[in-house]
């Protein structure tokens, strides 16, 4: 806990003796530290001890290494095919998050030609076991058609199950849908004024991300 703070040397040179041993979560936490810092001279070390971890079968740490070679990092240019890498490598523990990644790989074509039904399939394998994010995106599969027939009603139905875990996109999307009145839902500007001051408790409780 000190040492997240990133303020506390002593914490850490603590952690890096019980890390030197081996301990994977000792190696993880060193690594989700560094890269907070977002330093570039930081970074180099954050993923070793991050890859440390990984190759102890530290499902966490497998996923940041996706997350960070996703998104970058201080220093770091985005790479889909490292991250997607990464994504493959995680544990049972973190298989529904890694899921949902490797669906916005597919999505997106990072790294690779866009796969939408491959999205699909690893947006619906990561929504059904939780995850919020996947569940909108599993909504925007079926409102857009992509890799699957248009189905509003599928779209909507995802769209109500994460919103019901405050999932901020998906609740705009059922604040629209009460205004125009359509799919499942009719039209109701009070419902859907409720869905817009939902919005705003959502954004100002932020969930983490997968």
């Amino acid at each position: 806990m000190h040492a997240d703070a990133g303020r506390d040397a002593t914490a850490m040179a603590s952690l890096r003796i019980v890390a030197d041993t081996g301990n994977a979560n000792a190696q993880r936490v060193i690594g989700e530290v560094l890269l907070q810092a977002k330093d570039l001279n930081r970074t180099a070390e954050a993923l070793d001890w991050l890859q440390r971890a990984a190759e102890q079968a530290d499902s966490r740490a497998a996923l940041l290494l996706g997350k960070t070679w996703l998104y970058g990092a201080a220093g770091i240019t985005p790479d889909g095919v490292k991250a997607r890498n990464w994504f493959e490598r995680t544990g049972s523990g973190s298989k529904p998050q890694a899921a949902f990644y490797l669906g916005l790989i597919e999505k997106n074509g990072y790294g690779k030609t866009v796969d939408f039904e491959a999205a699909e399939k690893h947006f619906r394998f990561a929504a059904e076991r939780g995850v919020p994010d996947a569940m909108y995106q599993l909504g925007n599969t079926y409102a857009s058609g992509e890799g699957v027939d248009i189905d509003p009603r599928e779209a909507m139905r995802w769209y109500l199950r994460a919103a019901a875990l405050e999932h901020p996109q998906a609740i705009q999307e059922l604040a629209h849908a009460f205004t125009r009145g359509d799919t499942l839902l009719p039209q109701s500007e009070l419902q859907a004024a409720n869905m817009r001051l939902a919005v705003e408790h959502a954004l100002r409780h932020p969930q983490p991300s997968p």
